[in-house]
């Protein structure tokens, strides 16, 4: 990975965001994880990103009895986002993730999704950082 020296957000964009539709099963979305190999996708709605759904939601569903093959994204998926932008700090997106309790933040600007950012991959871009100062 090739951090910029200011440590901005953009620098952890290594693919494109992966959408699902609003009317894509669990079961649909959860074979999309897999062939992807990601743990969470934005929801493509008529007017651009609707919401966010992750390997958890689809877990919380399943347990509180929701059926894979009939329950839809829209009725787990979440509304309301806490994102990123490119060029917040990478510092910043993990303290927002501790904050908030999520795993993954979308990237966006100008209400277009740039990309999107996971835990797994803020804590690679500190831990390349530590290792790159010779702390």
């Amino acid at each position: 990975m090739d951090l910029d020296h200011d440590t901005r957000v953009q620098a952890l964009v290594a693919r494109p965001v992966v959408y699902v539709h609003p009317n894509d099963t669990l079961r649909q979305v959860s074979a999309t994880f897999v062939e992807e190999s990601i743990g969470a996708a934005l929801v493509r709605g008529p007017h651009g990103t609707s919401g966010l759904v992750t390997e958890r939601d689809i877990v919380r569903a399943i347990a509180e009895g929701a059926s894979a093959s009939r329950t839809r994204v829209d009725e787990i998926m979440t509304e309301d986002l806490i994102v990123v932008g490119p060029n917040d700090d990478i510092l910043d997106a993990a303290h927002r993730m501790l904050e908030a309790e999520v795993r993954h933040l979308p990237i966006m600007e100008n209400g277009v999704a740039a990309g999107m950012v996971s835990a797994r991959d803020a804590l690679r871009a500190l831990v390349e950082l530590r290792d790159d100062s010779g702390a």
